[in-house]
């Protein structure tokens, strides 16, 4: 079922293969470091908290949180694990137990030190008991931790777990000021406090947020000086691709994220601006609301998946840049499996689903999404597209701060998302998603076979079987028509020439404490 862009941009199973000719990487940078000035960049959406356990979008919010915030180890552009504020780790013969050698004299932006008591701490609070927070089910593996000495914890682990290790790389990973989470509470996510290269200064809501360096921070640059390089980083939220490319063509901005595919020629002809190639892309779907409503039929949700051409859709929103895949695994992924049993377009078998669901003259709902782009577009061929089949999507735009109590209350009826992908582990987006404690369980899925597929996934050590539960758990998925996956669609983020050196996670996210901004 899978449809590679024809342009052959997207990155290669082992994240080897980057388009060369597409600046963003630290080999592209040039010319030796320059030090002060302010580096302001957009995102789309704005963070629900700055506690890096409580966000609720967790791809979005990295742009903000690894300024600020760092885990024992972290991802580099491939996805490969690297030391963070751990050197070193070592797993205990039963693969049940991680011992971790910390860095040395590192200090929390409030002057408190950074040492296994705060690992502990950190690991105990996100794994707490009647724990809400979003990201506690990161931790599911994670029965607590102990510190050895000052600089050696080791992390106890309820089985052993092929993604354990991944888990302390994100963000229930991101190791916050204990002293700071006692002294602020609640406030904590409007007053954070780690161990990154800034630290926070305010944030306006709706408008921006302001992050400033931290003179005590650890790492060193190029020129043998502490980093960060830029004296503040700015965050504008910017929701509107449009108003994206005019900041950043206008200088309001030198960094945006996220532009769409019709951008892309745009920004290769204005000798001002690059784009930056992403290491993931993203996933758009739409979520089904099964606790109650038209959809709790399954006929009617198998009824709108064979309703809707994907192959169509994916060309006219990715222009090309993009791939139909059998759900949001893309073809980079190791989990990745073509031979998935997926819904494609079925006239014929759209109308038998309308008979057999009791609604065989078609029906009405409504499509719930959030403003931003390409989401409308994607919503309105989805609507034109299910319309000869009489089934009439009434489109509801929402911000996004209304959107998800919206559907995570599920009292929506169909949904519109995306979802960055792929992640560190395939457990980091089937989890939150599907599993027993899933803190964005969108569809409302009560399905024990998800949840034991979901657990075995987790639990497994060998990457071939994990490959082979993954495949079983996206084909559950799919026969139940829980979600309609719509397209896999690369993304480039926008930059001005003169912002040198942008360091990328896995997940996208740019860490700005080496990049600097060229004179001239």
């Amino acid at each position: 079922m899978s449809i590679i862009s024809r342009r052959g941009l997207l990155i290669g199973a082992s994240g080897a293969g980057l388009v060369a000719g597409l600046s963003g990487f630290p080999a592209f940078a040039q010319g030796a470091p320059v030090r002060g000035g302010t580096i302001t960049a957009s995102m789309d959406l704005q963070p629900k908290s700055l506690d890096p356990i409580m966000g609720d979008a967790p791809t979005s919010d990295r742009y903000a949180l690894i300024q600020l915030f760092e885990g024992l180890l972290k991802f580099d552009e491939r996805g490969n694990l690297q030391p963070s504020l751990a050197t070193s780790w070592e797993w205990s013969g039963d693969k049940k137990s991680i011992v971790f050698k910390l860095r040395p004299d590192v200090v929390f932006h409030d002057g408190e030190p950074f040492n296994a008591d705060a690992v502990v701490a950190n690991i105990s609070r996100v794994i707490a008991p009647g724990s809400t927070a979003p990201r506690t089910p990161d931790f599911a593996d994670i029965a607590g931790a102990e510190a050895i000495d000052p600089t050696t914890v080791r992390v106890n682990l309820k089985k052993a777990s092929g993604a354990a290790l991944a888990s302390l790389a994100v963000e229930a990973g991101m190791m916050c000021s204990p002293a700071a989470l006692k002294r602020l509470g609640q406030d904590f996510g409007r007053q954070p406090v780690g161990t990154g290269p800034y630290k926070f200064a305010e944030w306006v809501g709706g408008s921006h947020m302001r992050f400033v360096r931290n003179e005590r921070y650890w790492r060193d640059g190029a020129d043998g000086k502490k980093l960060p390089y830029s004296d503040a980083v700015v965050l504008r939220i910017i929701p509107t691709t449009a108003v994206k490319m005019v900041e950043v063509k206008s200088g309001g901005v030198q960094l945006v994220d996220g532009v769409t595919p019709r951008d892309f020629e745009e920004v290769q002809a204005n000798p001002e601006l690059k784009l930056v190639a992403v290491p993931p892309g993203i996933a758009q779907w739409m979520t089904f609301n099964v606790t109650k409503g038209i959809f709790t039929n399954p006929a009617l949700r198998a009824a709108v998946n064979h309703g809707v051409d994907r192959n169509v859709l994916m060309k006219g929103i990715t222009r090309g840049f993009g791939a139909v895949t059998p759900t949001w695994v893309p073809p980079t992924d190791w989990a990745f499996d073509a031979s998935v049993p997926a819904p494609t377009l079925n006239p014929a078998k759209v109308q038998e689903l309308l008979k057999e669901g009791g609604q065989p003259n078609g029906f009405n709902a409504k499509l719930s999404i959030i403003q931003r782009d390409p989401d409308t577009q994607v919503a309105q061929i989805v609507q034109a597209q299910l319309k000869p089949f009489k089934i009439n999507l009434e489109i509801e735009i929402l911000e996004r701060q209304a959107w998800v109590p919206k559907v995570l209350d599920h009292q929506h009826e169909i949904a519109i998302g995306r979802v960055n992908v792929p992640r560190a582990d395939p457990d980091q987006v089937f989890g939150p998603f599907f599993g027993r404690a899933a803190a964005q369980n969108w569809s409302g899925i009560n399905d024990e076979d998800v949840f034991r597929l979901v657990d075995q996934g987790r639990e497994e050590t060998d990457q071939a079987k994990r490959k082979a539960i993954y495949k079983e758990l996206q084909t559950v998925l799919n026969a139940n028509n829980y979600y309609s996956w719509l397209f896999f669609r690369e993304a480039r983020h926008v930059a001005r020439k003169q912002l040198q050196n942008i360091v990328l996670d896995s997940g996208g996210a740019w860490q700005l404490a080496e990049a600097w901004i060229a004179k001239g």
